[in-house]
């Protein structure tokens, strides 16, 4: 485990869209994002659920990585807007990733990624030029917790983790099926709880031999804010993209 009280994660806050607090978390938080933004309409077996793509530039040439991203708090439509504006919205679009972002709870997924994580992933084969053995899953808070959940179902879908933050709660042998992959957490040195929730699931992950990143963001609370040049160099380094 590589673990550090770092500073690199930091920016300053007009770098984003979006400056998040946890009081701004509630479903109406509509933040203005990237205008290629589009929403779809996907069925499952639950129902339908709204997705939300930002398509990598016209400029970069596919089969194209893809950064699939789940939402913190209840996941609604305006939690799924603030989640990319604050991370997602610009550059990972110019280095040729489709960000794909579902509307759903975390936790949920808990119950529901046998099935809700294929058919998005069936949709994704049909309208998108991706390619499936660079697809990063991110999340953060409840979205940080339902990606191990997905992942845990989906192992074969997704190549790289990262959790800002994020952490497990359930059978630490079900995180066997991640070995091979990296796993990269981040939390806030103030967020004592889920620091403490973080610190545990890499312990579970390294037990079962899952390389893992573990960063403690210097005077930052629940709410994290990490350079997105830095954030996204990490992941090209994940899945093996170089720029």
């Amino acid at each position: 485990m590589k673990t550090s009280l770092t500073g690199l994660l930091l920016a300053p806050l007009a770098l984003f869209t979006l400056a998040v607090t946890p009081a701004a978390w509630g479903d109406d938080l509509s933040p203005e994002v990237a205008a290629a933004t589009t929403w779809f309409e996907v069925p499952w077996s639950g129902g339908t659920v709204r997705v939300a793509v930002i398509p990598p530039a016209e400029s970069t040439s596919g089969p194209h990585p893809v950064i699939f991203a789940l939402p913190w708090g209840s996941g609604s439509e305006g939690l799924v807007e603030g989640f990319l504006a604050s991370y997602w919205s610009h550059l990972p679009s110019l280095e040729g990733y489709y960000v794909v972002s579902p509307v759903v709870r975390g936790s949920t997924l808990e119950d529901t990624a046998d099935e809700f994580i294929p058919a998005i992933f069936d949709w994704m084969g049909q309208e998108l030029d991706y390619d499936q053995s660079q697809v990063a899953l991110v999340g953060a808070s409840n979205g940080g917790g339902g990606m191990f959940h997905a992942a845990v179902a989906h192992p074969d879908r997704f190549s790289t983790l990262v959790g800002l933050p994020g952490q497990y709660r359930g059978d630490p042998s079900a995180l066997s099926v991640l070995l091979g992959k990296r796993v990269w957490l981040m939390v806030g040195e103030l967020d004592t709880a889920w620091r403490e929730g973080s610190e545990a699931t890499i312990a579970v992950l390294e037990s079962q031999g899952v390389e893992t990143k573990f960063d403690v963001v210097p005077g930052q609370g629940h709410v994290l804010f990490p350079d997105p040049n830095a954030l996204l160099t990490a992941i090209d380094e994940a899945l093996g993209r170089t720029r």
